[in-house]
């Protein structure tokens, strides 16, 4: 694995720390039931991974 793809993965992770963060604080307790309310900040968007995408 060559270190830029490293670093991208490094990156998507942030950035789903700080989606679940940001959840974890809007009270979200259920990932689920979170992800189909417009005000929660879920799915996660912006990720330079293909793979990670669909979590």
């Amino acid at each position: 694995m060559k270190l830029i793809e490293v670093e991208r993965r490094i990156a998507d992770l942030q950035i789903i720390r700080t989606t679940l963060q940001g959840a974890i604080e809007a009270g979200c307790a259920d990932l689920i039931a979170c992800a189909g309310e417009p005000r929660r900040p879920l799915p996660f968007s912006g990720l330079t991974h293909p793979d990670l995408e669909q979590m």
